[in-house]
């Protein structure tokens, strides 16, 4: 097995096919924020997201609220 870097040279887009780059998101959660990329190529795949961060919305508010009585516990 070689630790060598392998090259590759990029396909040519096949005839019919867009070459637009990827879309998607990511999203990041941590202690008191929470971070989203992404790459979006249409009102559909905004939509979607807008879904999702709505659904998750309740569990990033209850784990913000635990962190905050946590954070009271561990100044008393």
């Amino acid at each position: 097995m070689s630790l060598e870097p392998v090259e590759t040279t990029p396909t040519p887009p096949q005839p019919g096919l867009s070459a637009a780059p990827p879309t998607g998101y990511r999203i990041s959660i941590f202690p008191s924020a929470v971070e989203i990329s992404a790459r979006l190529a249409s009102a559909e795949e905004l939509q979607m997201l807008v879904k999702v961060l709505q659904a998750n919305a309740a569990i990033w508010e209850v784990a913000t609220k635990n962190d905050a009585a946590g954070d009271v516990l561990a100044a008393s």
